[in-house]
């Protein structure tokens, strides 16, 4: 069984119809030594304007980030990997995976997220409005206490938090 770490969009379930057979677990985690940022140039959702990031994820060693973890006994990455382009695909070490309060991961054998390709990112630009709103969407599905960690570990231009973003918005 492996896992897919998803950090942006993809926390959204209705952004995952089509990607694949429905998830044998959708877990919320915490994930330590990682950034989330909104530096990301967009490969498929164009736009040129200066509200255009998507997010990304970086390694660091002093931040932490929420996510969903999707799990599957057989996955065919095709679609998703086409859909990702702009970010590589990498394994992730699992005593950097804290699963939310009342859950718990399946036994994986491989747990993956993707990290944004370094000719992608951007610290110059904002969220694509529709994109941040798919995205916060999805971190109010997994319930307030995902959603504020969403706000508080999710970070704009590499200095402003989202939740300040928002707030000045």
């Amino acid at each position: 069984m492996l896992g897919i770490i998803t950090y942006g969009s993809l926390i959204n379930p209705q952004e995952t119809v089509g990607l694949e057979a429905p998830p044998s677990h959708t877990i919320p985690l915490k994930l330590s030594a990682f950034k989330r940022s909104f530096n990301q140039q967009p490969v498929w959702r164009k736009s040129t304007s200066e509200h255009s990031a998507v997010l990304n994820v970086q390694t660091s060693d002093q931040d932490w980030l929420n996510a969903v973890c999707y799990c599957y006994l057989n996955f065919d990455f095709t679609t998703l990997d086409n859909r990702e382009r702009g970010y590589t695909r990498k394994v992730v070490r699992s005593d950097r995976i804290n699963c939310y309060m009342g859950y718990s991961l399946p036994d994986l054998d491989k747990v993956f997220i993707y990290l944004g390709k370094k000719e992608y990112e951007n610290g110059t630009i904002l969220p694509n409005p529709d994109y941040l709103n798919i995205c916060l969407a999805g971190a109010k599905h997994w319930g307030e206490a995902f959603y504020r960690d969403f706000l508080n570990t999710t970070h704009v231009n590499n200095g402003i938090i989202l939740r300040d973003h928002i707030q000045s918005s």
